[in-house]
């Protein structure tokens, strides 16, 4: 799927740094179950204000190729014809999943205060789709480096998942609960520094003193408690972040999932991860807070775990400013 020719008219929201980049297919995805919710975003809704209100731009985009086919949209690449600049443009249908569309729309705004998330670029329809404009992201994501890499070292470890706590203590600060942390949604910038992307199963309004329902994300790194059917929190997210940097440190998944719930549930009761011998026990003491299995014993990803030994040696000014070495900077094409 691509445009080129006649201009595609794209709604331009205030500028920012922020960027974006490619989508992949997860066939283990579980879609979000309609309900009526804190932070369930109703088919009803209509589309941010913010958004439709601004004086659109006409924008001749070529289509280049297409990055990736995920369960709610195509993400192809194009280039805008008079600048030369390159986009990625989500592509949605709208007789699909309108509450995810703009649940992901608006997490997008939300966006655009963090340098760590994926923020909006631009937004237009037609009579059969709704088309998201983003930053284009060269460096692929997470799963991609780790594959190439396989086992990161502490301090890498350590940078991006410094900078991944920012960026998920901004979406639980701001009443969004991300609900699919992986790999595949941390993507890396031209310079190897981090961004959180795809929020298309995000729960938004929901404060920290609130739950909320559903089973969706991904077989992996569904925290217990979801896959049990209670109401849950923003504690999800931290079991999430806690399998990420397992993967990194350790190069597989600290629960064996077997391919299916079934077997996901049944690991996430029986076992217990197994971390390399000699790995730094700060490392390790963090993983497993994030790990437990009890969502009340969790650590949450707050200001106050911030100060965990683990990042004993992370600026958290100068995180947040962008100061710091990248996490990736020797990522190459």
């Amino acid at each position: 799927m691509g445009y080129s020719g006649p201009d595609v008219m794209l709604v331009t929201p205030r500028s920012t740094e922020i960027r974006s980049g490619t989508q992949h297919p997860e066939p283990e995805d579980i879609p979000a179950v309609p309900a009526e919710d804190p932070g369930h975003a109703d088919s009803s809704t209509s589309l941010p204000a913010e958004v439709i209100d601004k004086k659109p731009d006409q924008i001749d985009l070529e289509f280049i190729r297409t990055l990736g086919v995920g369960q709610f949209g195509t993400v192809v690449l194009s280039s805008d014809l008079a600048t030369e600049e390159l986009l990625a443009l989500k592509i949605m249908e709208k007789s699909e999943n309108q509450d995810s569309i703009f649940a992901e729309l608006e997490v997008l705004k939300i966006g655009a205060g963090s340098r760590f998330l994926i923020s909006l670029r631009g937004f237009t329809e037609t009579e059969e789709e709704y088309i998201v404009a983003m930053d284009y992201m060269p460096q692929g994501d997470l799963r991609r480096r780790m594959a190439k890499c396989g086992i990161f070292n502490i301090p890498t470890t350590r940078l991006c998942a410094s900078e991944v706590f920012c960026g998920v203590q901004y979406l639980h600060d701001h009443g969004v609960i991300h609900r699919d942390l992986k790999p595949e949604n941390i993507l890396l910038d031209a310079i190897g520094h981090i961004k959180i992307a795809d929020y298309g199963l995000s729960a938004i309004n929901v404060s920290r003193e609130d739950t909320t329902t559903d089973l969706v994300g991904t077989i992996g790194f569904i925290a217990p408690e979801m896959l049990d059917g209670k109401r849950y929190n923003h504690q999800v997210d931290s079991f999430s972040f806690g399998v990420i940097l397992f993967m990194m440190c350790v190069g597989e998944e600290p629960f064996n999932s077997r391919g299916t719930v079934e077997g996901y549930n049944l690991s996430l009761m029986e076992d217990v991860p197994v971390f390399r011998h000699g790995m730094c026990p700060d490392a390790v003491s963090y993983i497993e807070g994030l790990l437990n299995k009890s969502p009340s014993d969790r650590l949450p990803i707050t200001s106050a775990t911030r100060s965990h030994p683990f990042f004993i040696s992370i600026d958290w000014d100068d995180v947040e400013s962008g100061k710091t070495q990248p996490p990736f900077p020797s990522v190459s094409e």
